[in-house]
């Protein structure tokens, strides 16, 4: 997504890759574009404090989510389901925000042009260049970018529904959180649990993952704290620009 706004919309700036919320750009004010799939969990407070900042959440059926491998880790799944909601729930609770809007992977990949339509529909401060679709005739990411995406190629739904080929993996996740089930529902990827039937026949199997199954406590604090410290710094840093 990051990808396609950078190359897509006029801006004055973007990351290379990823970068923090609480990293502030080097340069000219005006339109900068960052990634960082983690701060959906400290998003909030500085929507609420910060006009100038606008989001976009991409959300992903979240059994593609778990069983998504990425190219530098060949044996290793890069999420779980616990992860997965965490950032889901915390984006149910955005939805109605003026500067936040939720777009569906599914939707980007099979109709990219009318998402960005959306987006431009959203936040209608943005000027746009080029159309999503003409995005692999025109993009030039980053090293890490690039490897992040597997290559720079057409916006395409051909990954769509793969998760399919990892039903132990799928499995193991289902039977340590059934609340799977109901929200694939909630969201619209199921009309009912009638998925549900492909996994009888078919032994749970874990798998190497990048995450715990259970979140470690202290880490968690830790985590709470040092990230609380940041908010209240760009919230005093965000104020502090607004009377200048």
């Amino acid at each position: 997504m990051m990808e396609l706004l950078q190359t897509c919309f006029q801006n004055d700036g973007y990351c290379a890759h990823e970068m923090s919320i609480f990293e502030i750009p080097k340069g000219e004010d005006g339109v900068f574009f960052s990634k960082q799939p983690s701060d959906i969990r400290r998003i909030k407070p500085l929507l609420k404090n910060d006009h100038h900042l606008f989001s976009i959440y991409m959300v992903r059926d979240t059994r593609s989510v778990i069983t998504s491998i990425h190219k530098n880790f060949p044996n290793m799944y890069f999420c779980n389901f616990r992860i997965w909601n965490e950032c889901n729930s915390i984006a149910r609770k955005l939805i109605q925000h003026p500067r936040f809007l939720q777009v569906k992977y599914e939707d980007l990949v099979t109709n990219p042009n009318k998402v960005q339509e959306s987006i431009h529909n959203k936040f209608t401060f943005l000027e746009k260049k080029y159309d999503f679709s003409a995005y692999h005739d025109i993009a030039s990411p980053s090293s890490e970018a690039e490897a992040a995406m597997g290559g720079v190629r057409k916006v395409s739904s051909d990954r769509v529904g793969a998760w399919n080929r990892h039903l132990p993996r799928i499995k193991y996740e289902y039977e340590n959180h059934p609340d799977m089930a109901d929200i694939l529902v909630e969201l619209g990827y199921e009309n009912n649990k009638e998925w549900l039937k492909d996994l009888i026949n078919v032994s749970p199997a874990k798998g190497q993952c990048r995450y715990p199954d259970h979140a470690n406590k202290f880490k968690y604090a830790e985590s709470k704290i040092r990230n609380g410290l940041k908010t209240l710094k760009y919230i005093i840093f965000t104020r502090f620009k607004s009377l200048h």
